[in-house]
């Protein structure tokens, strides 16, 4: 049977579960925001997070607020603290005021949000308990709606700024290399904050590429020109391996449809990107 829209119908509900029937890309599924304000809650979050006080933050007008909050079970005794995409660094509350953290401190916040989609309750739920159980001492946390609802289970990464997806699928290896050594786990980055789309699947290319993993070491991403209706965006590329111009571009994928979250009254298109070197080793 077919949809009205001519979609072809998925017979699960749940949006996780159509996102990845669908194959559709993770990477570029990064959101504008400027900062993220976390702030120590436990219990049963409601299904959206009220704003931070300005006055608690008052450098980051209009920064996102995420709650955050240990395993269930232990304690909430975490100051707040704010991570923006200029700075890139953790600044906790102390005495007052803020300190940045030290250089090595790193911090994974899982999307366990169920009352704001199903399958990040499930999804980033169970992902969390399997962290605690393999590395218990490792940084990683339970945090709020992060957005990608459909890449559950969801995670960002602090602080070089990457939101990742689908990390219920990472065997043993790669959980412990990402929460005990901080390494990306290639495959399931979504892109880094404070990048656009396309400069994000650029990244996400290098990375790949090379199979480079450390998030403290970028390479340089930068739109020459942006997307327009017949062509991609241009990206210039730079690391110390080289430099290559690219040709970014967002394509539909098919008649297939989805729901963006478990909630979405309608379906939606699915995209992918592709990747054409257009300058630089490897052109064609």
């Amino acid at each position: 049977m077919t949809q009205p829209n001519g979609a072809a119908p998925h017979r699960s509900t749940r949006c996780g579960a159509q996102s990845r029937s669908a194959a559709e890309d993770i990477r570029g599924s990064v959101p504008e925001v400027g900062a993220y304000c976390f702030l120590p809650a436990a219990g049963h979050w409601p299904h959206q997070i009220p704003p931070a006080d300005p006055g608690l933050f008052p450098e980051l007008p209009g920064a996102r607020t995420q709650y955050y909050r240990p395993y269930p079970g232990q304690p909430t005794t975490e100051p707040a603290f704010f991570w923006d995409t200029v700075r890139r660094r953790i600044y906790r509350a102390s005495r007052g005021g803020w300190a940045a953290a030290g250089p090595a401190e790193r911090f994974l916040g899982v999307c366990v949000h169920g009352r704001h989609d199903t399958c990040c309750g499930l999804r980033g739920g169970g992902f969390l308990r399997r962290v605690k159980s393999l590395a218990p001492d490792a940084p990683v946390y339970g945090v709020s709606h992060l957005g990608g609802d459909r890449f559950s289970a969801t995670a960002i990464l602090l602080p070089g700024g990457y939101l990742l997806g689908r990390l219920d699928e990472l065997d043993d290896d790669q959980l412990r290399d990402l929460v005990v050594q901080g390494l990306l786990p290639l495959g399931h980055v979504r892109g880094r904050l404070g990048s656009s789309q396309a400069e994000s699947v650029a990244e996400i290319w290098y990375r790949e590429l090379f199979g480079h993993r450390d998030p403290t070491t970028p390479p340089t991403a930068k739109v020459l020109r942006a997307a327009d209706e017949p062509t991609g965006a241009q990206v210039l590329v730079e690391a110390h391996e080289g430099s290559w111009r690219l040709e970014v571009s967002r394509e539909l994928r098919g008649e297939d449809q989805i729901h963006y979250t478990c909630a979405a009254p309608l379906r939606r298109p699915v995209y992918g990107w592709e990747v054409r070197v257009l300058e630089g080793a490897g052109a064609a």
